[in-house]
């Protein structure tokens, strides 16, 4: 086997919350083994945040407070070797067309690499799970519509719930019997609208829900994503 050489330092922008971000560290070096061997890891630059640092400026009304805030972690990523970055979440990237033209360093965005992954399926019609504002944003919706795509999201209370149980459960690494039956249920729920298949976007969500668990094509935003990052980082 030809072993590859990864050309470029990966940065990331994790703690929103830390579970997914340490299993965005365990998939990205397990892709980069595969790809220089047993020899290597992958050269990560992660600066991990205190995750009431992002909710807390991402609740403001104005928007200057989490623009500077993330622009200010993309310098630090770039001063420590980065040379190109990503967050380790969906939620944050609701943020990116704010502070895209203040970026020092290329960026990486989960939402087209989760978008032309659904495109390539041939999928018209999915189903969203996230945070509140992944479900109730347009971030996804536009692009995903962009792409010929329409895109379902549960009800409010259900989101309200999902949204819960992302915040007191998932981000923390507790995984339930109950949360999982209810994503489930829910997943089901937009199934009988319609949807063919279900995107993940809430980079916690595939720690609780897998495709092993549902029969329709399911869209693992986290593992999309790493797979996308360590592409750029070997091209």
């Amino acid at each position: 086997m030809q072993y590859q050489v990864q050309n470029k330092t990966i940065g990331l922008i994790g703690g929103i919350g830390w579970a997914s971000s340490a299993e965005y560290y365990r998939l990205i070096n397990e892709l980069v083994l595969k790809r220089t061997g047993i020899s290597h890891s992958a050269r990560v630059v992660l600066l991990s945040l205190d995750q009431h640092d992002f909710t807390s400026r991402a609740a403001e009304a104005d928007p200057q407070a989490i623009h500077d805030f993330l622009v200010m972690q993309a310098n630090k990523l770039q001063a420590a070797g980065a040379d190109f970055f990503t967050f380790c979440a969906n939620g944050a990237h609701r943020f990116v067309p704010g502070i895209l033209p203040r970026l020092p360093l290329p960026f990486i965005s989960i939402v087209d690499a989760t978008v032309s992954r659904v495109q390539a399926s041939g999928i018209q019609k999915v189903g969203l799970l996230g945070v509140r504002q992944t479900m109730s944003g347009n971030f996804y919706h536009e692009k995903l519509s962009a792409a010929g795509i329409t895109t379902l999201t549960p009800d409010a209370a259900t989101q309200d719930s999902i949204h819960d149980i992302i915040y007191s459960e998932l981000i923390h690494n507790r995984l339930t019997e109950k949360s999982h039956a209810l994503f489930l249920d829910y997943i089901q729920a937009l199934a009988d609208q319609g949807a063919e298949g279900i995107i993940l976007g809430c980079t916690e969500i595939p720690l609780l829900i897998s495709q092993e668990d549902i029969s329709m094509p399911v869209f693992n935003t986290t593992s999309i994503h790493c797979q996308a990052v360590v592409e750029f980082a070997f091209a």
